[in-house]
Order: structure tokens, then sequence, then C-alpha cells
């Protein structure tokens, strides 16, 4: 049997959560956090982070992307404090952490998806290095703000062609050449183009 207890919602008399209540010396640190107070905030990070730098890990396997979730959801957690009640500030950590880096696994696969079309493209596999990134970055710039936007919402937000042209308020056959101009011009800006003997 858990040691669950139900805890009072500060602020709302009257209502009650359950959930696990934090130690006392804790709870104190997150009543710190909540007044504003930054070092109180480094004992949270201290005490969670190797955990959270765990969690992220198993989702992201990689190391520096990881990094970048506990980064963020630290952020979010300090931007979010005042919604911590009394529980344990571990799970509610855990799911901030989850949340961050199921976002940047997504992300991470949308660009991929569109230097593996890049490639693809080009006619040789291409492999995705930082100057890839760098140079896929620079060639987005050069792109019109339409063929920028119909890249963004197909490849970063996962839309199909259909629901891009919707949200564009253009026709489908015109989201489909947009597109598929905008990657011939990635493809040229970015020397993807394998010329095979």
């Amino acid at each position: 049997m858990g040691v669950f207890k139900s805890s009072p919602v500060r602020g709302a008399p009257g209502v009650y959560t359950i959930g696990m209540l934090m130690d006392p010396a804790l709870g104190r640190v997150i009543e710190r956090c909540r007044d504003g107070d930054r070092d109180a905030f480094e004992e949270v990070v201290d005490r969670y982070g190797l955990q959270l730098l765990r969690t992220a890990r198993l989702i992201l396997r990689d190391q520096a992307l990881a990094e970048d979730a506990v980064q963020e959801t630290f952020l979010r957690a300090w931007q979010r404090i005042g919604s911590l009640r009394d529980e344990d500030p571990g799970p509610w950590l855990n799911r901030i952490a989850m949340n961050e880096s199921i976002s940047a696994y997504r992300r991470r696969h949308r660009f991929h998806a569109l230097t593996e079309r890049l490639g693809r493209l080009g006619g040789g596999k291409h492999q995705v290095s930082s100057e890839a990134r760098l140079d896929l970055a620079q060639a987005l710039d050069q792109l019109s703000a339409e063929q920028r936007a119909a890249v963004a919402l197909h490849y970063y937000q996962d839309l199909s062609v259909e629901e891009t042209a919707k949200a564009l308020k253009v026709p489908v056959d015109t989201m489909k050449s947009r597109l598929k101009t905008a990657l011939r011009r990635l493809r040229d800006l970015t020397g993807s183009e394998e010329i095979s003997a």
C-alpha cells in the first residue's frame, strides 16, 4: 500500500487532490520556488536533473537532444511552478520531460524526412551532417515566403498536401507544384544533387 494522502490544493478552499505528499523539506523548497527564489529552483534541478535526463535519453536516443529537452523541461517547470501543488514534483517534472522529448523527436524526424526527400530527388544517399543542417537552414531562407510556408507546414508540421493546401487557401494541384518547386530549389541550393556516372 502506497503512502497516498489527500492534500489541499493551494488557493482553492474545499478542493482536494490525491497525490503523494512531498517531504516537508522539499515542500519548503517548492514554496520558495513559487515565491520566485531561483536558488531554491536550483535545488530542484540538482535533485531531479539526472532522472529527467535518463527519461529524455530513453526517448530520444541522443545525448545532446536529451540535454536540450531537459533544459526546456526546467524552463517550462519554472514558468509553471505556481501550478504545482503539494504532491511530489517528480511525476510532474517527468510528464513535462516526456512531452518535451516527444516534441524534440518529432521535430528531428520531420527534418530527416525533408533531408531524405532532398537526397532522393538528388539521386543519391544524403547524410545529415551539421553542414547539411546549416545548408538547409540557409537554403530555406532563399525560398519565397509561399514556398517556405508550404515546406514548413508539410514537412515540419506533418500536414498532408491536402491539409497544407487548405491551410494556405490554394488548390491541391498548386500546392503539389509549389512543394515540388521548393524541393528542387532546396536540392540545388544545398548541392544534394549527385551526378551519377
